[in-house]
């Protein structure tokens, strides 16, 4: 009877670490989106280069390496314990939401292709990622890109339920409500 308990704990305490793994995969899919917000790292990371690279010059080679990679791509050579649980997601989405989604990361992807092409010319015909143009343009392209993040961000987040006001749309709003009862 002691053995057969010990080796059902065993089996147990075998199998708890296999569920928490599921879990944790299961997890990086965004349950009001179906959409892993581990992917828009691949973005977060160039936007942050970008903006660093007038007072960090040794990004440049790291940034004008960085290519676009698709959700479906990213995922399949991923090494995150979610990236079966994401591609199955992924593939599960509304048709139409999915759409909006890839225009989205077509967007981000123009810009920051669209930004490397402006550093890269910067860098081959004036050398050097300190001066004041390649400073305009790398903030520039970092606010350019910070601007569909966000989009990208809010789907990812909220699924086709977008908060349809700015956060300074929703503060004046706020506001504007509190003053008009005291009032």
């Amino acid at each position: 009877m002691v053995e057969n308990a010990a080796g059902n704990f065993g089996e147990r305490a075998a199998a708890a670490p296999d569920r928490a793994g599921q879990l944790r995969a299961e997890a990086i899919v965004n349950p009001a989106s179906g959409l892993a917000n581990d992917y828009l790292n691949l973005f977060n990371e160039i936007v942050m280069m970008i903006e660093q690279l007038p007072t960090m010059p040794e990004l440049i080679d790291d940034i004008l390496r960085w290519r676009p990679v698709g959700y479906q791509e990213y995922f399949a050579n991923s090494i995150l314990p979610g990236r079966a649980s994401a591609l199955d997601a992924y593939s599960a989405l509304d048709a139409s939401f999915r759409r909006d989604f890839e225009g989205v990361v077509a967007d981000l992807d123009h810009r920051a292709v669209g930004a490397l092409v402006a550093i890269r010319r910067q860098h081959k015909m004036h050398g050097g990622c300190t001066s004041t143009a390649m400073q305009e343009i790398c903030t520039r392209a970092g606010d350019a890109l910070r601007e569909v993040l966000l989009k990208a961000t809010d789907l990812v987040n909220h699924g086709t339920h977008v908060p349809r006001e700015s956060q300074q749309e929703r503060a004046d709003r706020l506001l504007y409500g509190k003053m008009r009862r005291v009032g």
